[in-house]
């Protein structure tokens, strides 16, 4: 009787082991098949200071299932892509955000008194005909400012807090015609930037998600040197776009001038060489030199405009960024801290890391600084301030 007990024992095991084989083979599946430095190909020893939890030779299905998963490029993807969402976000408040009020400074006013002093003298004919003048060309612009300028009231009394906004807003588009004034200042450099700030995260994100699938390590990262060169080009363009608003000539010449520098680095970076181990240091130097040119415009701008608050204070961001900028580009070049621990920051807080997230911040406050920017050209009614 025991000897049949125990061959219905052995005999249940055997069928549990059999039930539970298909389980134990998926999780060997499923589970993510890391490597140790060491084990890696030679094409793919970068840092050496990073010694584990490498994904290398995956398929499509692993690599998706690895972009959830615990390993040494987790902080890389998620830091850039939550960035990405960041800037989206941005985007759409920068798309519904009021503009700010139209200032009329001194010399303005003065010019407005002339034209109604003007006025009076040409004699009431002319007034009515200068009033269907203005009246004519308001209403081809499709704005029906007029009407909306005598139904404030009844607008704010119907619509609220964002009917008197609406108002506020068509009163500032009327005086800014009538002054002569450019108001709201033009967004799109606003969004040039923001497009190549997300252009960047993306790809930034896209490429430490896939660069284990199987031979993509060897041209994933160009797109990621793409993406830093739309960002850094990007950059430029609302602070030299604002700042030398008035200077269409010297606007022009920075603006001409980034971007064929832009498209060499672009070149340069999608050339098969620049994509090695080798070349790490030459990479790093090319972004810095393009960034650093930066300097000229600021400077420049500094020059001219040095007496505008909105401009010192603009320039301040822009020297924030771009130390947060070097702080990021030094960690990384030196691979600090991994170098003083090696092992202890294979998962988190690496210099790779470290570095998105000055990426990121610095970005940041560079958006920052442009909505300062755009702000002191609202204000001012463009280039008549």
């Amino acid at each position: 009787m025991k000897e049949t007990s125990d061959e219905d024992a052995a005999s249940g095991a055997g069928k549990s082991a059999a039930l539970n084989a298909p389980l134990r083979r998926r999780r060997k599946v499923n589970a993510l098949k890391l490597l140790a430095f060491p084990a890696l190909p030679e094409s793919l020893r970068d840092n050496e200071y990073i010694t584990k939890y490498y994904r290398v030779n995956y398929n499509r299905k692993q690599t998706i299932r690895s972009l959830f998963g615990l390993h040494n490029e987790t902080g890389n993807i998620w830091t850039h892509f939550l960035g990405f969402v960041l800037f989206a976000v941005l985007t759409f408040v920068t798309i519904y955000a009021q503009p700010a009020p139209l200032k009329l400074g001194a010399q303005k006013l003065v010019q407005l008194e002339e034209r109604v002093l003007l006025a009076g003298r040409l004699g009431w004919q002319e007034v009515l005909r200068a009033e269907q003048h203005v009246e004519a060309s308001l209403r081809a612009t499709g704005g029906h400012l007029l009407e909306d300028l005598k139904a404030l009231e009844n607008r704010a009394i119907a619509y609220g807090v964002e009917g008197l906004r609406g108002a506020e807003g068509r009163y500032a588009e009327l005086l800014a015609i009538l002054s002569d004034s450019q108001w709201p200042t033009p967004r799109w450099p606003v969004y040039v930037f923001l497009a190549g700030a997300m252009i960047c995260l993306w790809t930034s994100a896209f490429c430490h998600g896939v660069c284990c699938l199987r031979g993509a390590a060897e041209t994933i990262w160009k797109y990621d040197y793409g993406g830093i060169v739309a960002l850094i080009v990007a950059s430029f363009i609302p602070p030299i776009w604002f700042g030398f608003l008035c200077e269409p000539a010297l606007r022009n010449f920075y603006l001409i001038s980034t971007c064929i520098m832009g498209v060499f680095t672009l070149c340069v970076t999608l050339l098969p060489f620049f994509q090695t181990v080798r070349f790490r240091a030459f990479r790093a130097t090319l972004f810095a030199a393009l960034g650093l040119w930066g300097i000229a415009p600021s400077v420049h701008m500094l020059l001219l405009h040095g007496s505008e608050p909105a401009v010192q204070t603009a320039f301040w961001h822009n020297l924030t960024m771009g130390a947060i900028y070097l702080l990021g580009a030094v960690l990384f070049a030196l691979r600090v801290p991994e170098r003083w621990k090696p092992g202890a920051f294979d998962l988190f807080f690496s210099s790779h890391q470290l570095f998105h997230v000055c990426v990121v911040t610095a970005a940041l406050v560079h958006y920052k600084g442009i909505n300062v920017m755009l702000a002191w050209r609202d204000g001012a009614g463009g280039c008549n301030g």
